[in-house]
Formats: structure tokens, C-alpha cells, sequence
């Protein structure tokens, strides 16, 4: 192989290459673009299955979200919900208008 096929090839590898990166990245941006369709929970009184059925919530991390409430009390910011293994600042960020946040201090707070 000549000098000129070789690089022939190292361009088109690289190029085949970028293409899959760019589609890759284009699939993740399209992703985050996609409009979350769901009820919205509260995180102090929702069951697991109600915050199952929170967008890209699911089971699991209902069941996460329930636990920490019973070991930990009522959440006192929605951000606490970051403490919970699983959660991330992304995907508080994208599904933050499905989540209420009431009953904070029990039945004597007038907040």
C-alpha cells in the first residue's frame, strides 16, 4: 500500500469515526429535547408506585425515594432528592415540574 492509499484510508477511518460520534452526540441532544409527559408527585406523601410513574423515575428509584423519606423524614428542598443514589443534577433538572413539594414541618406548619 502506497503512502497516498494510507492515508486515504487514515481519512476515511477518521471520518467513519466522526460520523458515529456526531450521531451519537445528536441521539443524546435529541434525548435531552424529548418532552416528559406525567403527573406531577408529591415527594412528601407519593407512594412508589405514584413516583413510578414520574418520567424517567421508574421502580427503582421510586422505591430509593421512599426509603430515604422513612429514614430520613419529609425532604425539606427538592435538591435533597441528590442524595439518593441514582440521582443526578440532570435528571432532577428534567423532571423537576413533575415534583411538589408539600407538608414540610408536619401539621403545625402554616408555610
Amino acid at each position: 500500500m502506497g503512502y497516498f492509499e494510507s492515508r486515504k484510508t487514515t481519512c476515511l477511518l477518521l471520518a467513519a469515526v466522526l460520523l458515529v460520534l456526531f450521531g451519537l452526540a445528536t441521539d443524546v441532544a435529541a434525548e435531552e429535547k424529548k418532552v416528559l409527559v406525567g403527573n406531577t408527585v408529591n415527594i412528601n406523601t407519593g407512594t412508589v408506585e405514584e413516583l413510578a410513574q414520574v418520567p424517567l423515575v421508574g421502580q427503582e428509584l421510586a422505591e430509593a425515594i421512599v426509603e430515604y423519606r422513612e429514614e430520613n423524614g419529609d425532604f425539606q428542598v427538592i435538591e435533597e432528592l441528590l442524595q439518593i443514589d441514582g440521582f443526578s443534577r440532570n435528571l432532577l433538572r428534567r423532571i423537576k415540574t413533575f415534583l411538589l413539594l408539600e407538608g414540610i414541618g408536619g401539621d403545625e406548619c402554616t408555610c
